[in-house]
């Protein structure tokens, strides 16, 4: 029963299981034979039981035996791919290749749980069910197949049908062909079904009863409408407080125990420091003296994107998540204004084609660039209001109603376009210069858009749809300029060896020799550098959720930092470490704790702001706790106590003040509300946020329950919770195996 015991944990309802005899098969031995399995079945994925990458049901994987590093250049070999076929170059991230090792973690596992769990049902899928359910051309079963087929809802029969003719029934009779279908159609759409099968089972033999419902409808119509006083523990001074070690002791023999200081990975935090530094002016000169030798061969070049390409530190193309796009390095768009110093801009207005500029010094890059092509355009400026109204908007009719009236009051009063632009302007683009567009040639505003701009006199104005919206615009003038385009040449300025050596020892080891556990914030202050804290950085690999054991992102994913973090002794002071090529990163140990270590000395420091919370609950008592009996109003007492008041109508399935399902649950607080009479004043209570105060005014407590409400609300539990296992039960299997992950520990501890 543990895999769902975990589930109905989150659920918070009491629910029947229908078939219980079907229940205890799939699941009832599950952790006692699942190891036999595997070693049985071992061959299948290549598992062994010697140490390495993990923990599956209290057995050690190795890293060979279950083919994790060969999975994973399987799956990085893909993500290539499918990079160069998108037009990528192949490049992969640090990031991307986090994600690519998460999902070969996690494929991983799931494929082993799957194979142990559908081995003892023993569910198969028919050949006439792949054949009439999952490839029926007229309507397939829920699949990721379907999926490829479906869009909006839809399922397009006939391109499937296409695909299906290509792909199965004109297979070519052969063995390699069938081998292909079947490795690559049949099996993965049958291990698929099973898989549906095995988690509709447990969802659809879940159901609510009509007595649960019965208790839920009258909990959600039991109401109270209160006032109270919360006081959040970090309103209350850190000085009113010392915390003693006997305090830490005493929270720890009475909360040890509890679930929440269970660790099973290791933790770090430390204080850390960054001491940034510049390039000499030496520096500065050697750049741009280097890049002032590609001044002839650029002017003189033909291809002028191919020698950006090959001299241009920023690529020509980069990566979005539209696919290639111009860096601004080399672009076939007339040059606007706004990438460079106002000189430099000057420069390139009065520039002729084929003139060069630079190099100069931008930020932390020396560039050059060329104009390479220059013409003349006819240009517009206009000025616009938008109006936000996407295809399919239900208020698209409202919108419409809004731009015209807004037409009509400028055409009354132009004056007023810019209070209008500033109260009704959905584009954050020009709202700050009233709506203006300034002197843009065609071929950059969309077609509706542009072609008002240029075909309507000078002066005029309307309101244009787009695929944005309605635009309600004014033309301002027109006119004939000139555009220029550009290439850029830029090299970014690192520090030298020299810059950096002395650096290193002018400062950064000045600063090492000075520091030690106790002083560390203090001498660091002192020098001008911001400490900061790491918090608990847990051991775990990164992913999309967390940087993982690299801790802080602006350490920048330091392996060494890292390495330090998890081998240093508590107090120990890391040496500096290099970040990147102008920054280096100081840090002292502040807390360690271990994993699987339940004693005081490992979990106090975990413990100690909830230790803190309860000595300044205990401090808000004492100093107003006598006061409660003094009176019979909240404001009242809200005004003695220098605090404010608030309203609240509860019900008693809410699960805090407000029943905001974002924010911790206060069980205590609720409890204290219905057991209040009507005028009553409760004691201090200490909830986990804060502290609170309340004043019942008014109870609904005999709410009517009828045999249909509770029918209505059982099936709304039902689904509900048949929802949570649905998208719980994995990870309640993947807790049952007891997976551990151990890769980032087999990383970096004593490494």
């Amino acid at each position: 029963m543990a895999i769902i015991g975990k589930i109905r944990e989150r659920s918070g309802l009491v629910v029947i299981f229908v078939g219980i005899g079907l229940f205890a098969f799939i699941l009832g031995d599950s952790l006692s034979r699942s190891q036999d399995l595997i070693n049985n079945f071992g061959s299948w994925f290549g598992i062994s039981t010697n140490s390495g990458i993990g923990l599956f049901n209290d057995g050690e994987m190795n890293s060979e035996k279950w083919n994790y590093e060969t999975r994973y250049q399987k799956a990085l070999n893909g993500f290539k791919y499918n990079d160069y076929s998108q037009g990528g170059d192949g490049t992969v991230t640090s990031e991307e290749e986090d994600q690519i090792r998460l999902n070969t973690w996690n494929q991983m596992i799931s494929d082993t749980i799957y194979y142990l769990e559908l081995n003892k049902l023993g569910l198969s899928v028919s050949a006439d069910e792949l054949k009439q359910g999952l490839l029926n051309g007229e309507n397939l079963l829920p699949s990721s197949l379907k999926d490829m087929f479906t869009q909006n809802g839809v399922f397009n029969k006939d391109s499937f049908n296409v695909w299906k003719t290509n792909r199965i029934i004109n297979l070519p009779d052969n063995m390699e062909s069938k081998r292909d279908l079947r490795d690559n159609i049949e099996i993965p759409l049958k291990n698929e079904r099973k898989i549906n099968k095995y988690g509709a089972m447990l969802k659809y033999g879940i159901i609510s009863t009509i007595q649960e419902g019965e208790r839920a409808y009258a909990e959600d119509q039991t109401s109270a409408n209160i006032k109270y006083i919360f006081v959040s523990y970090e309103q209350i001074a850190d000085s009113t407080i010392n915390v003693t070690n006997n305090d830490q002791k005493e929270y720890y023999n009475e909360h040890r125990y509890e679930q929440r200081w269970h660790q099973n990975q290791e933790l770090r935090s430390y204080d850390y420091t960054i001491l940034k530094f510049s390039p000499s002016s030496k520096d500065v000169s050697n750049y741009k003296k280097n890049v002032s030798k590609l001044i002839n061969n650029f002017k003189s070049a033909e291809d002028d994107s191919a020698f950006v390409a090959n001299h241009a530190e920023t690529p020509i193309m980069i990566q979005s998540q539209y696919g290639p796009r111009p860096s601004g390095n080399y672009s076939n768009q007339p040059y606007k204004g706004g990438k460079f110093p106002s000189m430099i801009d000057q420069q390139i207005d009065q520039s002729k084609e084929g003139d060069i500029i630079g190099p100069f010094l931008n930020g932390d890059k020396i560039q050059l660039v060329k104009v390479y092509e220059t013409g003349e355009e006819e240009q517009a400026k206009v000025r616009h209001i938008l109006i936000n109204s996407k295809d399919g908007d239900p208020k698209d009719a409202v919108n419409k109603k809004l731009a015209d009236s807004i037409l009509y009051a400028i055409r009354i009063d132009s004056s007023k376009f810019s209070k209008l632009v500033t109260k009704y302007s959905d584009d954050p683009g020009s709202v700050s210069n009233g709506g203006v567009y300034a002197w843009f040639p065609k071929g950059q505003m969309v077609p509706e858009f542009e072609d008002f701009s240029f075909s309507k006199r000078i002066g005029s104005s309307g309101v244009v749809k787009t695929n944005y919206g309605y635009h309600v615009i004014q033309i301002l003038g027109r006119r004939d300029g000139t555009f220029k385009k550009i290439a850029t040449v830029d090299k970014t300025i690192r520090p030298s060896k020299e810059t950096k050596n002395q650096f290193y020892d002018s400062v950064a080891l000045e600063l090492y020799y000075k520091v030690d556990s106790s002083n560390f914030k203090s001498i660091c202050e002192e020098m001008g550098y911001e400490v900061k804290s790491s918090g608990y950085t847990p051991l775990i690999y990164p992913n999309r959720r967390t940087t993982g054991f690299y801790g802080p992102t602006e350490l920048n994913r330091n392996m060494g930092v890292a390495r330090w973090a998890f081998n240093a002794e508590l107090g120990g002071v890391m040496e500096p470490k290099y970040i990147n090529s102008n920054q280096l990163a100081m840090a002292v140990l502040t807390e360690k704790v271990n994993e699987e270590d339940d004693r005081f000395n490992n979990l106090k420091s975990l413990m100690k702001p909830m230790v803190e919370n309860k000595l300044k609950a205990d401090y808000f008592k004492s100093a107003h706790g006598d006061k409660i009996a003094n009176f019979n109003n909240i404001d009242s007492l809200a005004r003695e106590i220098g605090q404010t008041t608030g309203s609240k109508l509860v019900k008693y399935s809410d699960v805090n003040i407000g029943n905001n399902m974002q924010e911790l649950a206060e069980p205590k607080v609720m409890a204290h509300i219905f057991h209040l009479n009507p005028n009553e004043i409760s004691p201090i209570i200490e909830g986990k946020k804060g502290i609170y105060i309340i004043q019942l005014n008014t109870i609904n407590n005999h709410p009517t329950v009828t045999q249909e409400n509770s029918a209505e609300k059982a099936l709304t539990d039902q689904d509900e919770i048949r929802k949570q296992v649905d998208q719980g039960y994995y990870s309640a299997l993947y807790n049952a195996y007891n997976v551990k992950d151990h890769r980032a520990k087999r990383m970096l501890l004593n490494n």
